[in-house]
């Protein structure tokens, strides 16, 4: 007998329970990671994605191989690669994380689960997020994040390792790994470990400093906020690592605000997660299903428009642009452009969701589909945020250089016009030897009325009664209590 320990999200050797507990049980290690042909293709998955595993694993395999065992890559569906192996090799015990990922994938660990049982494999799953599997209430949750949290990190005893010696060249040719990531902008962040502890540390030594009022602008948060979500999302560092980290720095610091809204960010992080792993029809859905009669269609041609950051709204604009290139957006930012696609331009979520999705190098589904939703305004309990975004970027880009940046035809504007182009008068924008509807698209809408029809529209549906009883509901599963 032997075991192979399945990374997924959980790309690294620190604080891995799963592959920790398997050296401990003093049988032979089957590292293993495997490309699912059906994520390759998944709708919210991208190219982007796996180019920043592959670095991540990479490094596993380079640590992994010092320490006398190798990390295996197969490209196939996960129950056809894991019973090829069985056939091959004899039976085993599979150890992993239990992945709180998006549908599919909750579909596959079913699949997994299935085939285990029938085959008689005994799979032991380990949580990684404080998050539990099922939950259907919020009682105690806070402590149960607290116990997971403060509890050692569980790191392998490589001394004890026991290599898997059977060869595995016929089982590399059946499930050969082709899929080779196409290079992606310079300004993407890279995965591994190394990476993520390089960041770790000259956030919590430097430059947390500036964290608290950074964080909502768009330019300096790429500085100043820790960037550490897309080493959480894929698992290159452990959230427990970090919280631990930033409890270090907090002891010694007890009044440092900073320090203790990136803890509370941390709490938040697991807080969305389980929302998703509670209420999975939420990556879908409305959660609250009173909203089911407004913005049942996309207009293809504003979703190119919005797509692209070619709306005629500069922030909004340079978001998209920006977001595209480098995979990255702070949250008060993506709050806003999810806000002007679905208040302002009247389309559904699920459209800016899944692009969003593709985009964002971080894409995290347990929270990507909550706050999608929170920022809709279809959950019923939240307070309705509706973004305008000419007051967004003068409170958080007030010269404008992040627009400037990103949408380079308002580069020789003055700020005033590069943030809002429709304020210049005819006589202006001669001037300025600039034609709104030529040199940059005319605004896709008014900003303020349109932003008075959505919330009619959201209020109206909030106060009826089916809205507030759904609403009620949603609030005794998700809110945390004591």
């Amino acid at each position: 007998m032997f075991s192979i320990v399945w990374f997924k999200r959980d790309l690294r050797w620190v604080d891995h329970q799963p592959l920790t507990e398997a050296i401990a049980k003093g049988r032979p290690i089957l590292p293993l990671f495997i490309i699912e042909p059906s994520l390759l293709q998944a709708p919210d998955y991208s190219n982007r994605h796996w180019k920043f595993m592959l670095d991540c694993i990479a490094e596993v395999q380079e640590v992994l191989q010092a320490e006398g065992l190798d990390l295996i890559v197969l490209q196939g569906e996960v129950v056809e690669v894991l019973d090829n192996i069985q056939r091959q090799f004899g039976s085993f015990f599979l150890y992993s994380h239990a992945e709180t990922g998006n549908w599919q994938t909750f579909q596959r660990d079913r699949a997994v689960k299935q085939w285990c049982a029938a085959e008689r494999v005994t799979w032991h799953e380990f949580f990684q997020h404080g998050v539990t599997r099922g939950r259907q209430s919020r009682n105690g949750w806070n402590q149960d994040w607290e116990q997971f949290m403060n509890a050692p990190l569980t790191n392998p005893d490589f001394s004890k390792a026991v290599l898997f010696e059977a060869p595995v060249n016929q089982l590399m040719k059946q499930f050969p790994a082709v899929f080779i990531p196409e290079e992606e902008s310079n300004e993407m962040q890279k995965g591994g470990r190394s990476k993520a502890i390089q960041l770790l540390s000259s956030f919590l030594n430097k430059r947390v400093n500036q964290y608290s009022k950074s964080i909502s602008k768009p330019l300096q948060s790429r500085s100043y906020c820790s960037r550490l979500s897309p080493h959480l999302a894929w698992g290159s560092v452990s959230i427990r690592e970090v919280v631990q980290s930033t409890a270090a720095m907090i002891s010694a610091q007890p009044r440092n605000r900073n320090l203790l809204n990136f803890m509370s960010r941390l709490h938040w992080h697991c807080h969305f997660i389980q929302k998703l792993e509670s209420e999975p029809r939420m990556e879908f859905e409305n959660q609250n299903h009173a909203y089911d009669k407004i913005r049942d269609t996309v207009n293809s041609d504003y979703f190119v428009r919005w797509s692209t950051g070619k709306t005629g709204v500069p922030l909004v604009d340079a978001c998209m642009r920006c977001v595209n290139e480098t995979g990255y957006l702070n949250f008060r930012m993506r709050a806003m452009v999810v806000s002007f696609w679905t208040h302002h331009l009247q389309q559904p979520w699920q459209a800016s969701a899944l692009h969003l999705a593709r985009q964002f190098l971080d894409y995290e589904p347990g929270i990507h589909y909550p706050q999608h939703q929170m920022q809709a305004g279809t959950v019923g309990y939240h307070t309705l945020r509706i973004y305008n975004p000419q007051k967004q970027a003068e409170d958080h880009d007030p010269d404008a250089v992040f627009i400037k940046k990103w949408v380079p035809e308002l580069r020789n504007l003055p700020t005033h016009f590069a943030i809002a182009p429709w304020r210049m008068t005819p006589m202006e924008a001669m001037m300025e030897g600039f034609e709104l509807g030529v040199d940059y698209p005319e605004p896709m809408c008014d900003l303020e009325e349109a932003a008075r029809f959505a919330k009619d529209q959201i209020f109206a549906i909030k106060k009826s009664q089916e809205a507030r009883q759904i609403a009620h509901q949603i609030s005794q599963v998700h809110v945390n209590k004591k």
